[in-house]
């Protein structure tokens, strides 16, 4: 009997067990049960609605997404159809057929691909040292950046007075493309900037290789003279705390990876002054992943040569332009070196290739290269400052030492250098530069800066300068002759053109 009473109110509806509980009428319960039929019966009712939208944002949306309308018309369960062009040439109706609510999926589906795909201009600031990191040689970083995003970027010429000051960088796109665009810039700027502090780290430790005569007067001087001596011992206890591995830098033995940057004509660069006899005669280093590259070669030489004590890589035989791996005076230190010849007194000649000065050491104090050592493209070149000539006939030994203090010889600070032309003689050529000093917050041509001092007068550089023709292959040929094809330029190839209009 139970189960039977239990029966037909099981058989009942929600609804109907609602009303019944609730102690209405029959009259009053089939009245609320017609109500609820016609209210589902509304909703389920087709309905029409139209929605206009700009030709140029349809257009934008199509161009992203060919089969939108399937998509909203999946998502919504409406139905969406473009209606013929009217008389309004400037938009673009749609017919939207289903329920009140697939309509208003439909509608807001709709908006919300002409939000996404509206295209939009977007500008961002960022460091002028990351510049040649998100340009990449020839553009190839650049254009891959566009290819990957969808975006169209463009870095400004125009990038600040200061190496301090930040560059700007416009991004064109639809929303989602300038968003992926941004990500992969600022991917490129995080890159550059721990490569820098990378090279700011392993050049604090670089030893400064001071002339003899300069390193009496510092150890006269007192305990700051010892930092000096200790430069290399702190540097192989500390270089694998700094180099740690890190891509892209880690590369096989010491060959400077693929360029991944951007040098153009009329852009400066980055350099050491490693070395220097005067202004028409010193040599620089770009700096770069080739100066953290010289700084491991460095280190694991003096590690090899270091523990060499059965002499094992000794070299037999000297020969006049073998390059070979010397000690650099009583540092520590070993460096590569070119024989250029045997002096009166027994020693050798040694010219340091990666940095530009010369030793003399006994023939039993030199080592054969590893082959692997010998991969890194030498990095000491040869200049003259362009656009001045001494006062005098010959630089005074004041000229000398302003100029040393200027470009902070062999001290691992860096200068902004512009390649001007090429000098000759009859043994050789080498590029003329301008030399730019940024460390005090405003840019100090040091040409003109010899000039002030009444060291200098102007002259007009008498090498093969570059015409605004063909500026373009001359400065890459003699880029190409200064550091190799091959070789990775700089971290800070920034245009300044801007701010040296006078006198450059």
């Amino acid at each position: 009997m139970a189960a039977v009473r239990e029966g037909p109110w099981k058989s009942l509806s929600s609804g109907k067990k609602v009303a019944l509980a609730a102690g209405l009428s029959v009259g009053a319960t089939v009245g609320y049960i017609v109500y609820r039929h016609i209210r589902n019966s509304e909703r389920q009712r087709t309905e029409q609605s139209r929605l206009s939208m700009p030709l140029d944002v349809y257009r934008s949306i199509a161009r992203h997404q060919s089969t939108f309308l399937d998509l909203v018309n999946r998502k919504s369960g409406a139905q969406v159809n473009v209606l013929p062009n009217g008389e309004d040439q400037s938009s673009v109706y749609f017919l939207l057929q289903g329920t009140a609510e697939q309509i208003v999926l439909a509608k807001f589906a709709l908006e919300k691909l002409a939000t996404d795909s509206e295209v939009i201009s977007d500008v961002i600031d960022v460091p002028q040292t990351a510049f040649g990191r998100i340009i990449g040689r020839g553009g190839e970083t650049l254009k891959l950046i566009n290819r990957t995003s969808g975006a169209r970027v463009n870095c400004s010429r125009d990038r600040g007075r200061s190496l301090e000051e930040k560059g700007k960088v416009t991004i064109m796109g639809t929303r989602p493309e300038v968003q992926r665009a941004k990500e992969l810039i600022m991917e490129k700027v995080l890159e550059s900037e721990t490569v820098r502090k990378r090279i700011s780290q392993s050049s604090a430790l670089r030893q400064k290789r001071k002339p003899p005569e300069l390193e009496l007067v510092l150890k006269a001087q007192g305990p700051e003279s010892e930092l000096i001596g200790d430069q290399t011992e702190n540097s192989l206890k500390s270089e694998d705390d700094i180099l740690s591995p890190l891509s892209p830098l880690e590369v096989s033995k010491f060959e400077i990876p693929s360029p991944d940057l951007s040098f153009q004509p009329g852009e400066h660069f980055e350099v050491y002054v490693s070395a220097s006899e005067n202004p028409q005669h010193f040599w620089i280093q770009i700096v770069g992943v080739r100066s953290l590259q010289l700084d491991k070669l460095t280190t694991e030489m003096s590690r090899l040569y270091n523990g060499d004590t059965l002499h094992e890589h000794r070299v037999e035989a000297i020969v006049v332009g073998d390059i070979v791996a010397a000690p650099y005076r009583d540092y520590g230190t070993w460096n590569r070196a070119r024989v250029l010849g045997i002096l009166g007194s027994g020693l050798v000649d040694l010219y340091y290739v990666d940095f530009g000065d010369n030793g003399e050491l006994p023939r039993d104090q030199l080592r054969s290269m590893r082959s692997d050592f010998l991969s890194l493209p030498f990095q000491a070149i040869e200049c003259s400052l362009a656009g001045v000539h001494p006062a005098g006939e010959v630089w005074t030994e004041e000229a000398l030492d302003d100029f040393d203090r200027m470009i902070y010889c062999a001290e691992w600070k860096p200068l902004l250098a512009k390649l001007c032309s090429y000098s000759h003689s009859e043994m050789s050529s080498w590029p003329s530069v301008k030399l730019y000093d940024n460390r005090q917050g405003k840019i100090v041509d040091l040409g003109e800066e010899l000039i002030c001092l009444g060291h200098a007068v102007s002259c007009q550089d008498e090498g093969s300068g570059l015409r605004d023709g063909d500026e373009p292959r001359s400065l890459q040929k003699m880029l190409d002759d200064m550091t190799g094809a091959t070789s990775e330029l700089s971290l800070s190839c920034i245009s300044l053109s801007g701010m040296f209009q006078k006198g450059t």
